[in-house]
């Protein structure tokens, strides 16, 4: 062979080499850049997805908790509960709201008469129930009469959580 044609063929042949790694592999680069930016944002929309439907189930329970932080909204569930298991609440006493670094914690105490078996109704009312109210206190003394009617001292709590600030659904 010819010096100039196996210079010639030298030449293209790193030119080759060096196109192919200087082009190619910046391409290559960009490839893989691309395709780590491709697999973030997947993750990312993977996690605001998730973030919405835990809000979606937060948004779901506060609506079982009251609006206010007011102990009035509890003083309605219990009496209407009562109501239902047929008992005759002698006394509610609202307690003043305790405020915590998240939320509030609402309670009152009711004095009552009622049977065993309404009150057992009753407590399981409360368990059924929609709202998120927790019997925390339950004192019963004995039955004074034959009727099996004893007193009962009850208190019920639940917590105002309020809006979750900062964060768009």
């Amino acid at each position: 062979m010819k010096p100039p044609l196996v210079l010639a063929v030298i030449g293209l042949a790193l030119t080759g080499l060096v196109g192919y790694h200087g082009i190619h592999g910046r391409q290559q680069e960009r490839v893989q850049l691309i395709q780590a930016q491709i697999a973030q944002e997947q993750a990312n929309r993977q996690v605001q997805q998730d973030v919405a439907a835990l809000l979606d189930q937060v948004e779901q329970y506060r609506k079982r908790l009251p609006s206010e932080p007011e102990p009035s909204w509890l003083v309605r569930e219990a009496v209407a509960l009562g109501r239902k298991a047929g008992l005759e609440l002698a006394t509610i006493t609202q307690e003043s709201p305790q405020q915590f670094q998240q939320f509030t914690r609402l309670a009152i105490s009711l004095e009552f008469k009622a049977s065993y078996h309404a009150l057992g109704t009753f407590l399981d009312y409360i368990e059924q129930s929609d709202a998120f109210i927790r019997a925390e206190r339950l004192v019963l003394s004995k039955p004074g009469d034959e009727d099996g009617v004893t007193s009962v001292s009850l208190v019920l709590s639940t917590i105002h959580l309020p809006p979750v600030a900062g964060i768009a659904g």
